[in-house]
């Protein structure tokens, strides 16, 4: 599992990563965290993409 944590402002990456951990509970994914200036909805604050494989 990999997550992407992209952020307005980087100065709150503990907060989003605590978000995350209320859906990865099971796991520890490895997180890539970035900031950027804006998202096309200034009211957006963070988002959080997931990639994972589920067996069969």
């Amino acid at each position: 599992m990999r997550t992407r944590v992209i952020l307005t402002d980087i100065d709150n990456w503990k907060q989003a990563i605590e978000a995350r951990k209320l859906y990865c509970r099971e796991s520890r994914p490895v997180d890539t965290i970035m900031a950027i200036n804006r998202f096309v909805n200034p009211e957006w604050l963070v988002e959080i993409e997931v990639d994972a494989i589920v067996p069969d």
